[in-house]
């Protein structure tokens, strides 16, 4: 579709404050567009140094997945008829709080979220991340806690990006923060667009109970998420990150067609493995 096609669908969906915070993020993702991404200095083997802000975006259909996203951007299901979400308007992202190595994010989303509460119901309780390099002391960790009941899950990011626990899903895609950080003027998870304008964002069926969310997070509904408005164009593409399935062929001393459809496709981006390391640059 073309941008006056995408017009067209806000006209015909929203009204008021809510059709023009939709159309100022349409301007802001064709302002993004013609952003052009500095040329990263990697070398094969160099540790991946992600910046606060970067953002990153998981694909469960893979090589496959990350294609239609080159075709025109990560777009949310709105317009493009995708799978039913809790925000059809808009695509998740996870926003990076702080510097990190990629190795050391990775060990961090691995691993699992816990909550800690009493037995008495009184609505005391707190929430963590145990990183995946510490799950094997979690028995010290709860025993000391001083809570009563424990929960546990894999966190968000385990489940939806390449991950040291699952093999599912393949590719994760690096967006640069840097020249991203306007579309975040369209993140619904943050509270500056009011409850009133950002309910025809949100699956009516569920929009009660993210009003109530999205002002008392914690790790399990987690600031690590941005939920941004129409989405994310693809040249702000920076690196890809992928999993052990498809870095296998490089271990193994085999071809590596995979590898090289991305690289063809996106011939100035990074490729690193769950390690945080370059293996294509």
């Amino acid at each position: 579709m073309i941008k006056e096609e995408y017009i067209k669908l806000v006209n015909e969906k929203l009204e008021g404050n809510s059709k023009g915070i939709m159309l100022k993020q349409i301007e802001n993702y064709y302002a993004a567009k013609e952003y052009v991404l500095p040329k990263h200095s990697y070398k094969v083997g160099d540790d991946v140094y992600l910046k606060k802000g970067t953002l990153l975006h998981g694909t469960y259909k893979n090589i496959d997945g990350l294609k239609e996203i080159l075709n025109d951007g990560l777009i949310s299901s709105w317009f493009i008829e995708g799978r039913n979400a809790k925000y059809p308007s808009s695509v998740g992202v996870w926003n990076l709080k702080q510097d990190y190595l990629l190795k050391d994010y990775i060990d961090f989303y691995s691993g699992g979220t816990i909550k800690f509460q009493n037995m008495d119901n009184s609505g005391i309780y707190k929430t963590e991340v145990i990183p995946f390099s510490e799950l094997s002391k979690i028995d010290e960790k709860i025993l000391n806690s001083g809570f009563h009941r424990w929960y546990m899950e894999q966190t968000k990011e385990a489940r939806f990006m390449p991950s040291l626990v699952q093999d599912d899903v393949q590719v994760g895609i690096i967006f640069n923060g840097e020249f991203a950080s306007k579309l975040l003027e369209g993140d619904i998870l943050n509270d500056k667009i009011n409850d009133e304008d950002v309910k025809p964002f949100v699956n009516e069926n569920y929009y009660e109970q993210f009003i109530i969310d999205r002002k008392n997070k914690d790790d399990f509904f987690t600031d690590r998420e941005s939920a941004i408005l129409f989405g994310v164009s693809a040249n702000l593409i920076e690196g890809i990150l992928v999993g052990r399935e498809y870095e296998k062929v490089i271990l193994g001393g085999g071809a590596d067609e995979i590898l090289e459809e991305i690289k063809s496709v996106l011939p100035n981006v990074y490729i690193c493995n769950l390690d945080g390391k370059v293996i294509k640059a």
